[in-house]
């Protein structure tokens, strides 16, 4: 294991044996902004692993949600193309009904129940991921929208090539979340090929995400206008090799 590793899995000893310890704010991912802040990392923006050359994941003990991977825009045919796929195929916002937003998943199989269907076509021949878009008849309106390998491998091995899966149980005292942190996993990523093959085979949540602002200066403007890639909990050893893990509660 190296140094790196060695490291992050004492730092978690410590942090786990505070026991609870008070969330830092009210937002959607406290759990992991909590954990960073016991890391000594404060929440930023940029486009690095959390801690050295380790991504860090937080779920909690009984969370459904899945684990969040990465967010990447469509590199073409146009410079702003999920606009133009929100345009044609989104839904007005209820609090802004001139504007259009989104927020679709892309499934790998056509459903007649919904008026249109995503679905991503993993070409390798062409190198990219084309969004291809059907109607409820299973009739192909259009592929054109795409994201070049090159992009993806990018910010896989850029950000997910060592990941930290940590655990925590959670509890709320008024309108508190208190957070116990008892278990993490060290992974290594696997390759890009298995990446690809769990986009074909629908192993992961894929969703396109074009939002409106609701609140401060950017009110009314568009934000996290993205493809967005998660993976559930259970699915997590199809993409990642597990190499070192530590778990709290035996000591308890």
């Amino acid at each position: 294991m190296d140094k790196n590793s060695e490291k992050l899995i004492e730092t978690f000893k410590k942090i786990a044996n505070k026991g609870w310890i008070k969330g830092i704010s009210t937002s959607w991912g406290n759990n992991g902004l909590t954990f960073e802040h016991e890391l000594g990392k404060e929440p930023d923006s940029k486009y690095r692993p959390d801690f050295k050359d380790i991504e860090i994941k937080c779920s909690s003990r009984y969370s459904r949600y899945p684990i969040f991977l990465f967010t990447i825009a469509f590199d073409g045919p146009n410079e702003n193309e999920i606009q133009r796929i929100t345009n044609k195929y989104g839904y007005s916002d209820p609090d802004f009904p001139n504007q259009k937003v989104m927020f679709r998943k892309i499934s790998n199989v056509i459903n007649k129940d919904n008026k249109y269907s995503f679905i991503f076509y993993v070409d390798r021949l062409r190198r990219k991921i084309f969004l291809c878009i059907f109607d409820n008849k299973g009739n192909l309106i259009e592929k054109k929208s795409y994201v070049k390998f090159s992009s993806i491998k990018k910010h896989l091995y850029t950000k997910l090539k060592k990941l930290a899966y940590v655990k925590a149980s959670k509890k709320k005292i008024g309108a508190i979340n208190y957070y116990r942190y008892y278990s993490i996993y060290l992974y290594y990523l696997k390759d890009f090929k298995t990446f690809l093959k769990l986009i074909e085979n629908g192993n992961l949540e894929i969703s396109l995400i074009s939002r409106i602002s609701k609140s401060g200066e950017d009110r009314g403007r568009y934000r996290n206008k993205n493809i967005e890639f998660a993976i559930k909990k259970d699915n997590i050893n199809l993409l990642f090799d597990c190499y070192a893990q530590f778990n709290h509660d035996i000591y308890y």
